[in-house]
């Protein structure tokens, strides 16, 4: 289904600029359940008014634009095919120039999907195509509780009809990026929870928590809390909204909970978004930002902060790039550290991407790393973990043991299908082994992979078993002896 939504604050200025190489599409995708039915996903894509040639109609100028979508199984069967074209508004005054929006569901089973979207101007038949390629996995269960995705809404309203955009009664129309610019007053989210009836007991109460945190700190941010009270069922639905005028730019996650009768968190769910309320800095009138990727970095005046913000390139850039990062780091000229930022995102999306949205899909993944990989005073993102997820992305499969009798901590990762941030090849099916041999920082080593490129041990298991060496002085024998009843090599042909 197409509607449409006159961006007059936000998309009005991210597409001023007109690309004469591609379409400007932002997307994104949902996962959500219905009981006896099954779970089905959601693709979101926004279209840049601006960015698509406009044609005289009657009545005044259109643009058409192509989509093709592919959905494919882990082992690349093509599952759901759809080609379609989408039109905008007419509009009859071309100064005034909207954004238009398509949503689409596609019921699947529970497994993991590779959904490529490409998207390409009809009336401009030599540009280039836009294309957008996203894992998913769909694992919804009876039992525990179940999520779906968190589902941020440009406005909802109640609705007269049902159509593909209905959810609990009301029109839902989403918001495509995780990006908030100070004309964006609003946070408006949807969510469901599935089986609290089964979890917790039918009719039972329970709260919805949900809160503005800190992405730095993980701090609840203070007037951004609130809560509904609701009575267990097999569907749960949560429609909210928060008002963030005052909230200061910076890196931030919503948060949403449910709490028992006993205040005890059954689940918890997180959205990362970025706010910018900073106007343009006036540091350098003759490079005065004419695109929202050169607001975002000239906004930005800490020194510190432009390091971290090239620094974090590292694990997706290649030798020539890292020695060019290096270099800025060393100068630390705030002025050319911008410069840089916004030419290295502009060439990385050349002309079949958007750069702001590369951008902070990367800063999102940054963000994750400093959670999940923290190694000391080590950055996440110069963990081998953390440099790892942002290189190749998140694992389809991660096997985390930290009990294991005679082992270290290790974990194993798989990826059904790897996409290579540096060179930009995809692979598929490749493994990583970590172990953690000194457990009071928790830091993991890279010890073992597959993937071209990284370190490949087949004597891994020896580095996994602590304090035994059984078997190492053959140097065919990949196994320790004794090593039997561990779980490595069955984790490892199987991760789960």
């Amino acid at each position: 289904m197409i509607f449409f939504k006159k961006y007059n604050l936000f998309f009005a200025t991210l597409f001023l600029f007109k690309s004469f190489f591609a379409v400007d599409a932002y997307y994104k995708l949902a996962s959500f359940y219905v009981p006896n039915q099954g779970p089905f996903i959601e693709t979101y894509l926004t279209i840049g008014g601006k960015s698509a040639e406009l044609l005289p109609v009657k009545g005044g100028y259109q643009s058409s634009v192509n989509v093709q979508l592919l959905i494919s199984d882990i082992n690349n069967k093509i599952v759901v095919a759809n080609k379609y074209n989408l039109k905008s508004p007419v509009y009859s005054d071309t100064n005034n120039i909207s954004s238009f929006i398509d949503n689409q569901r596609y019921p699947l089973k529970n497994g993991t999907y590779t959904v490529e979207i490409s998207v390409s101007d009809n009336y401009l038949i030599n540009t280039k195509t836009s294309k957008i390629i996203q894992v998913i996995k769909i694992s919804y269960a009876n039992f525990p509780i179940q999520a779906s995705s968190i589902q941020i809404l440009e406005s909802f309203k109640k609705s007269e009809t049902t159509s593909a955009i209905t959810k609990s009664g009301y029109d839902l129309v989403p918001y495509t990026v995780d990006y908030f610019p100070d004309s964006q007053n609003k946070l408006a989210f949807y969510f469901e929870s599935y089986n609290t009836d089964t979890v917790l007991g039918k009719n039972k109460a329970f709260i919805y928590k949900y809160y503005i945190e800190s992405n730095d700190n993980y701090k609840p941010i203070e007037d951004f809390s609130s809560f509904k009270k609701v009575t267990t069922a097999k569907v749960n639905p949560l429609l909210a909204q928060f008002d963030i005028t005052k909230l200061k730019s910076g890196n931030y996650n919503l948060v949403i909970e449910i709490r028992d009768e006993k205040n005890i968190i059954q689940l918890q769910e997180k959205y990362f978004f970025q706010r910018q309320t900073k106007t343009v800095s006036s540091y350098d009138v003759s490079n005065k930002p004419i695109n929202d990727l050169e607001k975002f970095f000239y906004n930005v005046n800490s020194v510190d902060t432009l390091k971290i913000y090239i620094e974090c390139l590292w694990p997706i850039s290649d030798m020539l790039e890292r020695d060019r990062q290096i270099n800025q780091t060393v100068k630390k000229d705030t002025s050319l550290m911008r410069k840089y930022l916004v030419s290295y995102w502009t060439n990385r999306a050349a002309d079949s991407a958007n750069p702001m949205s590369l951008w902070l899909d990367y800063l999102k993944s940054v963000n994750e790393t400093a959670a999940l990989f923290k190694c000391g005073k080590q950055k996440g993102y110069y963990t081998d973990r953390g440099r790892v997820y942002l290189q190749y992305g998140k694992p389809n499969q991660r096997t985390v043991q930290v009990a294991e009798a005679n082992t270290f901590p290790y974990e194993i990762w798989q990826y059904y299908r790897l996409y290579d941030k540096v060179n930009g090849q995809f692979f598929s099916n490749r493994k990583f082994v970590f172990v953690n041999k000194n457990i009071a920082d928790d830091c993991y080593m890279l010890e073992h992979s597959d993937m071209r490129g990284e370190v490949n041990n087949e004597r891994w298991r020896f580095e996994v078993m602590k304090r035994n060496s059984d078997g190492i002085q053959n140097i065919d024998n990949n196994n320790p002896g004794g090593s039997s009843n561990n779980q490595f090599n069955d984790l490892y042909n199987s991760p789960r």
